[in-house]
């Protein structure tokens, strides 16, 4: 059973006493902004006092709009006045607890967080085995806030996007997104995707960075997605220089770099390989299930990676699933194991046996000593694709990291623990 762990943060454009009491006259049962999704109802003692409860009713189709509704009970236990409310989830569809804070932000703004951490109980953990009940509350809870500002501001943001080709020196047309948040950006996170996914693979964490407030740069590595594969042999030197065109094309300043599996790969040889310009595009790493060295793929492995039955199998959904099942901790969310295979299908076969190759002969360890830049490296505690010892490596040779293990997740951290990798993104974003 899932035990979810979710900080979802919006910036109002408005004063933390105004938005404080909002908060607390929609905890009441004000219905002016968390619905159509959320409806609450005070008991005998207001959720604003030590003590007091809340039902809170989820109604998955919307106010009045029939299906099912899931109800619980939140109990205040700590309350901080204009600033803070914390409550335990005691009885119904899910346990564990909450908190609310509101902290004033630069430019007579309020940053808005919400600390969802409890299980699903009853009907709720069968919904949870079929969907990503976590995602679905954090877009309740940014849909809500997203409200709330247009509340308080009187006026509607939108994040927008603008998607771009950028052309490599051999030829490759590598697609680019530049996402843009609703109001002032806080800064920029780049996204560097693993081998045989692609960008959509950071959907989930790019959602949740928009909405705290970053501009989000992602793109498809050659060959991937809706980005041609040039006519340069594939190889880590060659994708790092892929990831320099683009940071160059984007004019990319002091920002977080995130690299997952080969994309980390990419990453250490552009920060080891360019660092004069690193030092003006990166002030900090997130590399998660990624390697410094020992990557040799054996011939075996780069022989399935091409082979025509393998890619076969690959679209057959169930099958495809069941193949590419060790790649993802235990009992992954069947979304989760889809998007999986979806994206590891949709790469042609050579192309896939040649990035599965690149990592051969790599070893960065030594040149990582001279990068300084803050970084957390994470590893799935189940990821049997890349060893998390190689991840706690890869921290050891740089001078300024960390290394975190991700407990019962996979390689594919990106889908399986969005969550997590948006909280290390944004705490070295600052």
């Amino acid at each position: 059973m899932p035990t979810y762990d979710i900080i979802d943060t919006h910036y109002i454009e408005s004063t933390p006493d105004k938005v404080w009491a909002e908060l607390v006259s929609e905890l009441n049962g004000g219905g002016r902004w968390w619905t159509p999704k959320n409806t609450f109802k005070a008991g005998a003692r207001p959720p604003q006092e030590l003590l007091g409860e809340t039902e809170v009713t989820v109604h998955a189709k919307g106010v009045d709009q029939g299906g099912p509704k899931f109800k619980f009970i939140a109990r205040t236990t700590s309350v901080d006045p204009g600033r803070r409310i914390a409550a335990d989830y005691v009885s119904g569809s899910f346990l564990g607890s909450c908190e609310f804070f509101v902290e004033p932000a630069a430019g007579n703004r309020t940053k808005l967080s919400m600390h969802f951490n409890a299980a699903p109980q009853g009907f709720m953990k069968v919904i949870s085995k079929l969907s990503d009940v976590g995602q679905q509350h954090s877009e309740g809870a940014q849909g809500a806030f997203t409200r709330l500002n247009a509340l308080l501001s009187g006026k509607t943001a939108t994040s927008g996007s603008l998607d771009s080709t950028v052309r490599t020196s051999d030829g490759a047309e590598i697609a680019v997104t530049v996402a843009t948040p609703a109001g002032p950006s806080l800064g920029t996170v780049v996204l560097s995707h693993g081998w045989a996914a692609g960008r959509e693979a950071w959907a989930g964490v790019r959602r949740r960075l928009l909405n705290a407030g970053h501009t989000v740069v992602s793109y498809d590595h050659r060959g991937h997605g809706a980005s041609t594969l040039g006519s340069a042999p594939i190889t880590v030197e060659r994708l790092g220089l892929d990831l320099a065109d683009v940071l160059a094309a984007v004019d990319v300043r002091d920002a977080v770099l995130a690299g997952h599996s080969g994309g980390g790969f990419a990453a250490q040889w552009y920060v080891t390989n360019r660092a004069a310009e690193a030092g003006v595009r990166v002030k900090a790493l997130a590399l998660f299930a990624t390697a410094a060295h020992d990557q040799d793929a054996p011939d075996s492995e780069i022989s399935l990676m091409g082979n025509p039955v393998f890619s076969w199998a690959l679209r057959r959904a169930p099958l495809g699933r069941k193949m590419l099942g060790s790649t993802l901790g235990p009992e992954p969310l069947p979304s989760v194991s889809e998007t999986n295979r979806a994206m590891f299908a949709a790469i042609d076969r050579k192309t896939r046996a040649a990035f599965f190759a690149a990592g051969r002969g790599m070893d960065f360890r030594a040149a990582l000593a001279a990068v300084t830049v803050p970084t957390v490296v994470l590893a799935g505690d189940a990821d049997t694709v890349i060893k998390p010892e190689l991840g706690a490596a890869v921290a050891d040779a740089l001078p300024n990291a960390r290394f975190e293990s991700v407990p019962r997740c996979g390689h594919m951290l990106p889908l399986e623990a969005p969550e997590r990798l948006t909280q290390v993104i944004l705490e070295l974003a600052g």
